[in-house]
């Protein structure tokens, strides 16, 4: 790749004066900063970004701390976030942020050394430490929380709009028939806690009983294997007629426990999920789930963001909750008198 150095060779000039031409320097006569920009284009010049940073302060790069990369929801989101920076000409750092809480390493050391103009902090399955939290107080760039908060909620936020679409989801259960719904639920994370919450206002708006028996919170939401509460749930001659699962993993791990017991879906049990992963309309019986528009998330995350690197929008907090919407299919099918 050719320097700005070698650039003024050719061109006859000063290096000086050819980083004048390329950034545009209003001084430089026309004919030369025609001449370098043509030179620059023939041989493929690309300015060092490094250099550009230390001069503007501006790195045209976001730092990203995800979950495990496995993950799908995570997974449609970024596919938002990058279209967003891919326009805007960022480019971004990802980092893998539940392996570095549980290692103790410092994410913002990380970030900083890259000069990042800002975060997006994607959904992790370990709540950061009261010291992350701290540290993430002081990064003098902007900060979006993307899916999931903590804390006292002075980050920027986008995410679903969990409670509401989990009370739709209910609603429907209970205009399609179904009288006796349980759920299993994770609640160490706010999603969980705004799903939970959501879950309960419907059963209350339709004047249904909430049976704690039915109603299960489990240790883990990614686990092949599930909870010992809910195998009994299961078995149970009493068990209810749907559960309403706290996202797609958890929904299938039911859906498996109970074809394992020689259970029918939806015959015998009917169940549902969150997000409309893939696949959720590849298994059979096809899943019942919201869907949380994951990509959108990432989209107005990254917009939010650069609005915020950019001084654009209202100084103010803001917190963008994307409408979720539920869909039906046959894992939640009602042909059967509940």
């Amino acid at each position: 790749m050719i320097s700005m150095k070698e650039i003024g060779k050719i061109c006859g000039i000063s290096e000086s004066t050819v980083s004048k031409a390329l950034s545009g320097y209003a001084g430089i006569k026309p004919a030369t900063r025609d001449r370098v920009q043509e030179v620059a284009r023939k041989y493929g010049y690309q300015p060092n970004a490094m250099v550009k940073c230390m001069q503007t302060g501006v790195s045209q790069s976001i730092g990203i701390a995800c979950n495990h990369f496995q993950d799908l929801f995570s997974g449609a989101i970024m596919d938002g976030v990058q279209e967003v920076l891919h326009q805007a000409h960022y480019d971004s750092y990802v980092i893998s942020w539940d392996k570095l809480v549980r290692s103790g390493e410092n994410l913002l050391n990380r970030f900083s050394r890259r000069r990042v103009d800002g975060l997006l902090l994607l959904p992790m399955a370990q709540v950061p430490t009261a010291s992350y939290t701290t540290q993430l107080y002081s990064f003098p760039n902007p900060v979006v929380l993307v899916d999931q908060f903590w804390g006292s909620r002075e980050f920027d936020y986008v995410g679903s709009n969990n409670r509401e679409a989990m009370k739709e989801l209910v609603g429907t259960l209970i205009m399609l028939g179904y009288r006796k719904i349980g759920a299993v639920f994770y609640s160490k994370v706010s999603s969980g806690v705004e799903r939970r919450a959501g879950f309960i206002d419907a059963m209350i708006a339709h004047g249904l009983p909430v049976n704690a028996d039915s109603l299960c919170e489990v240790e883990h939401c990614d686990s092949c294997e599930l909870d010992e509460k809910v195998l009994r749930l299961l078995k149970s001659e009493d068990r209810p007629d749907v559960l309403v699962c706290f996202n797609d993993n958890l929904a299938v791990n039911v859906m498996n426990a109970a074809r394992d017991l020689g259970l029918r879906i939806p015959e015998d049990l009917a169940v549902t999920g969150f997000g409309n992963l893939p696949f959720s309309d590849m298994i059979r019986p096809r899943l019942t789930t919201v869907d949380q528009q994951a990509e959108e998330i990432g989209r107005q995350a990254a917009r939010l963001l650069l609005d915020r690197i950019s001084g654009k929008g209202d100084i103010k907090r803001q917190e963008i909750l994307i409408p979720a919407r539920t869909i039906l299919r046959q894992s939640s099918a009602s042909d059967q008198n509940k």
